[in-house]
């Protein structure tokens, strides 16, 4: 006797299989209704970060970073704002609210595109923990602080839409702060500049009106 094509065992898989072919092409369906590129007239950019950076060069750091960077449209392509952060300094134990002005260029008017970004700015500095301790990573006491933190970020990335006004993005980053660190060199404290590698993750979105 022949079986049935469809018996108690081939069942399971054949409805597997057919949940995930739906799925896909559900997947397809919304990535099809994703513009090309931003519309000026759609709110203004919105962009949250998140970044775990890597220590780079000989004051480097490893950080832990969020951003949020709100800007307007020059044109389709180019945006220019500002932001604020918050990030975590592993090695020379403090944390930095950075605030700065941003900007993005994205190179190509397609649903994904590379894009290049720059954060510049100051930041503020509290919980420090390392002071005073005259070692690498050791920051200066108060009586001491430096007139300027300075806090830079450049990265290059790419963004993808997920459907109108919504993407997500992925870039590397050079997140780096001024700070006044011991120099064991010179055996002197002195402003050094901080470098990490980072890795940001984070979604782009516009809001009528906002």
């Amino acid at each position: 006797m022949v079986r049935p094509f469809l018996d108690n065992e081939l069942m399971p898989t054949c409805m597997k299989n057919i949940i995930i072919l739906c799925s896909l092409l559900l997947v397809m369906q919304f990535l099809s209704i994703g513009q090309n590129t931003f519309d000026p007239n759609g709110g203004c950019l919105n962009v949250v970060n998140f970044t775990i950076g890597q220590p780079m060069g000989s004051y480097g750091d490893r950080i832990y970073t969020v951003t949020y960077q709100h800007e307007v449209f020059v044109n389709e392509k180019f945006t220019l704002g500002a932001g604020v952060g918050y990030s975590y300094h592993d090695k020379f134990k403090y944390s930095a609210i950075p605030l700065f002005i941003s900007s993005h260029y994205f190179f190509v008017d397609k649903r994904f595109s590379p894009f290049a970004s720059l954060k510049i700015g100051a930041f503020g500095m509290f919980g420090k923990k390392a002071v005073g301790t005259f070692e690498r990573y050791s920051l200066v006491d108060k009586d001491h602080d430096q007139a300027f933190n300075f806090y830079f970020s450049p990265c290059v990335g790419i963004k993808a839409y997920l459907a109108p006004n919504i993407g997500v993005i992925a870039s590397v980053t050079d997140e780096a702060y001024l700070v006044k660190t011991f120099d064991v060199s010179r055996k002197d404290y002195r402003s050094k500049l901080s470098h990490s590698l980072g890795v940001n993750i984070g979604i782009c979105f516009q809001i009528k009106g906002w």
